[in-house]
């Protein structure tokens, strides 16, 4: 009977031994990788200074005239993630596209060449008007915008075998917390009213070639409208909207806030009743505000080095009628004068603490 007993015994005390080294054990092992992975930091890539900001080609952006889509076009298939209708085609060299449709085509062509132009990474992004398609098919989402063999207003984004399409990363959680190149990131979010920006919407991308990881915004659809949150206003690809929306909101602290807020309103509030998502609006907002001065006006100075004749290109780029193109430059430029304006306003602020 007592050798049974501390047979059992043996064994249990046996098992509790054997599954806290199991314990320690992983957890050294994961705590090595996770420290290797976040350690080893001299492939990741935010930013690079973009020389001569003058020079920058604002109608291809990104791309080039030699990289640009080369028709014929042929449908391989439609693409029902995300949002926005989106199918793949395959170009006269063998280059896969994603086409995206809708409103956030012109928006995220213009988006990506402005924070391209400041020294970001940005996918390539090429606007058509009006572009046939061999064997196209019958959509599921976005019809309207099909005619015949034919789309109108196509973003075309290619899918190239030398950039392999990885993880997403996190805002809060990422190599650059704190630097002035992610400070100046998030101020090119607000200065494009990105109302969309989320984890979902970021991807390291990996350069075969060289091995970088670039640290990239690859969804910059949700912008060039006013930026809000559920119940109130928000929209996308909207001039009147982006004119009136209020950017520089105050200058405290040393810190900037901007006037991007993208937490529930009116009856949105009863999403509150979900804590997720209330939580996720409130806390992208935050994300997004108390930029250092600094910080705000580095890329802003950034920003005023392009000239009124790049910004038309950028929109000339996208398709936009003149009209529309003058009302987003004159917008822009307002914005970029108040970046600019910033560390005048910490001044003007602490002038009047002191007295």
């Amino acid at each position: 009977m007592h050798s049974r007993f501390r047979n059992r015994w043996t064994i249990l005390f046996t098992s509790i031994i054997v599954v806290a080294v199991f314990s320690i054990g992983f957890s050294k092992a994961h705590s090595k990788k996770k420290t290797k992975s976040h350690s080893d930091k001299s492939a990741a890539v935010l930013w690079r200074d973009p020389g001569n900001i003058r020079n920058r080609d604002m109608y291809y952006g990104p791309g080039s005239k030699e990289l640009a889509p080369a028709p014929p076009f042929h449908f391989v298939k439609e693409v029902t993630e995300g949002g926005m209708p989106k199918f793949d085609v395959e170009d006269a060299r063998g280059t896969k596209w994603r086409v995206k449709l809708g409103p956030e085509a012109q928006a995220e062509t213009v988006s990506s060449r402005l924070v391209w132009a400041v020294g970001y990474n940005a996918e390539e992004s090429y606007y058509y008007n009006r572009v046939q398609i061999n064997g196209m098919r019958p959509l599921s989402r976005g019809q309207k915008f099909v005619q015949g063999d034919s789309v109108v207003g196509a973003r075309f984004e290619p899918r190239r075998k030398n950039v392999e399409r990885g993880a997403n990363w996190d805002w809060s959680k990422n190599p650059f917390k704190g630097t002035r190149e992610l400070n100046g990131l998030k101020t090119m979010m607000v200065v494009l009213n990105n109302w969309d920006t989320f984890k979902k919407n970021n991807r390291v991308l990996t350069v075969k070639d060289t091995g970088d990881n670039v640290y990239t915004v690859t969804d910059l659809g949700a912008t060039m409208g006013a930026a809000g949150g559920i119940g109130g206003h928000r929209s996308k690809n909207n001039a009147n909207d982006f004119a009136r929306s209020k950017f520089v909101s105050q200058v405290k602290d040393g810190k900037v806030k901007y006037g991007y807020d993208l937490k529930p309103k009116k009856l949105g509030i009863l999403s509150a009743v979900w804590p997720p998502y209330y939580f996720r609006q409130r806390n992208a907002t935050n994300r997004m505000n108390k930029v250092p001065v600094q910080d705000a006006a580095w890329i802003g100075s950034q920003l005023a080095q392009l000239s009124d004749n790049q910004l038309r290109d950028t929109f000339r780029a996208a398709g936009y009628d003149k009209a529309t193109t003058e009302q987003y430059v004159r917008t822009l430029r307002s914005r970029i004068n108040e970046l600019n304006r910033v560390q005048d306003a910490q001044l003007a602020s602490k002038s009047r603490r002191n007295h």
